[in-house]
């Protein structure tokens, strides 16, 4: 689904307000406990590439061509492949860190996604997530509620109202305490493989 969060340069002034307003010190947390072999899911415009270690061996990948264009200018030494998060083409266990930025909010297929990072991760392998979720306020729920439609639609997918943490459970991973923040409706927790 086509939205303005599509469009690279719509993208790019968005989250350079959210990385102003705090979410830059987020995108560090996220990506300074990649450790080895690293998979980040959902690249987009690869804001997060050239925050990763030295030590980080860093594969991403990006289903939306336009995205990934700007992503190769911006990193142009890391490997970057097409392909969608429900259909990884990596081979089980590849990855010992994976990581997503405001990503699972507008995977078609959440839970198939986090089936394939699920698979694509080692046994002690760790997913490092940054995502909006659905409010906690019951009245900030029903907002939310209200506006996905037309939200989905203008952002090309995204779904302000889901439960992501509810659904890392769900595929089979155990959110880690340590580091796990929440502000607003913005989250971010690293999890292992139940």
């Amino acid at each position: 689904m086509r939205g303005l969060e599509n469009y690279p340069l719509f993208y790019d002034a968005f989250c350079s307000v959210m990385e102003y307003w705090g979410l830059s010190r987020w995108r560090d947390w996220l990506v300074g406990g990649a450790r080895g072999r690293t998979l980040e899911v959902g690249c987009g415009t690869g804001r997060n590439l050239h925050r990763y270690g030295a030590g980080v061996a860093l594969v991403a990948v990006e289903p939306d061509p336009r995205m990934l264009r700007v992503a190769r200018r911006r990193a142009p030494d890391v490997p970057l492949v097409r392909a969608s998060a429900e259909a990884l083409p990596f081979r089980d266990g590849a990855f010992d860190t994976v990581v997503s930025s405001l990503v699972f909010c507008t995977v078609p297929d959440a839970d198939r996604g986090l089936a394939e990072v699920r698979r694509t991760l080692r046994d002690d392998g760790r997913l490092r997530m940054v995502e909006h979720v659905r409010s906690d306020s019951r009245w900030e729920a029903r907002w939310q509620d209200w506006v996905q439609p037309a939200w989905t639609w203008a952002a090309g997918g995204c779904h302000p109202n889901r439960r992501t943490e509810q659904a890392v459970e769900r595929a089979g991973f155990v959110i880690e305490p340590d580091g796990r923040r929440r502000s607003g409706t913005m989250r971010r927790f690293s999890a292992r493989r139940g």
